[in-house]
């Protein structure tokens, strides 16, 4: 599938899931280098279409993103913003370390990803309630899982994404004290 085709398709499925869900908006192609691209949503709505905590943008990415690498296994990430607010997830691929295998995360991943991280460990203590965060490739996690690691309330788990195959998972953030309940 040529880059075109991936961003035709991309911007009409995601058009096309907003309108279900009964939201007049524009959606537009935004090229992000010469091999990738996020798609940006204007709409009067864009407090509902990003949701609480970023719920509703972040599953309407996810599915995007599953359309889109159905067609093309080896598609990127494609992003989606709307009003500025994303969900963080870029679509660049980290380049990989000596090994040739782990990738190396640049600083500002690594900050960004240990911010939610300590972020969502205070929602899951202040609500009692887990909290999903991803889903993420194994190097993320691992960022996410190790900032969290030490802390006496919490403890991490990743879950597998429904997608036969795939390496990205979600990490779930549990109060310790329900682990059990």
């Amino acid at each position: 599938m040529t880059s075109q085709e991936m961003q035709s398709l991309a911007k009409e499925a995601l058009e096309k899931m907003i309108v279900t869900l009964g939201f007049p908006s524009e959606v537009t192609i935004v090229p992000t280098d010469e091999n990738s691209f996020k798609l940006a949503i204007a709409s009067e709505d864009a407090g509902r279409i990003i949701g609480r905590k970023g719920q509703t943008l972040e599953a309407l990415e996810l599915v995007l993103n599953r359309i889109v690498k159905k067609n093309d296994e080896n598609a990127p990430w494609v992003p989606v913003e709307i009003d500025g607010y994303s969900t963080g997830r870029t679509g660049a691929v980290p380049e990989r370390g000596k090994d040739g295998r782990r990738p190396i995360l640049d600083d500002d991943t690594i900050d960004q990803l240990t911010h939610m991280a300590l972020d969502a460990a205070k929602e899951v203590r202040h609500w009692k309630k887990t909290k999903r965060l991803g889903p993420y490739l194994p190097a993320e996690r691992r960022v996410i899982h190790t900032t969290l690691k030490d802390d006496p309330d919490v403890m991490t788990e990743s879950i597998p994404v429904d997608e036969e195959g795939s390496r990205m998972k979600y990490v779930n953030i549990i109060l310790k004290s329900q682990e059990n309940g």
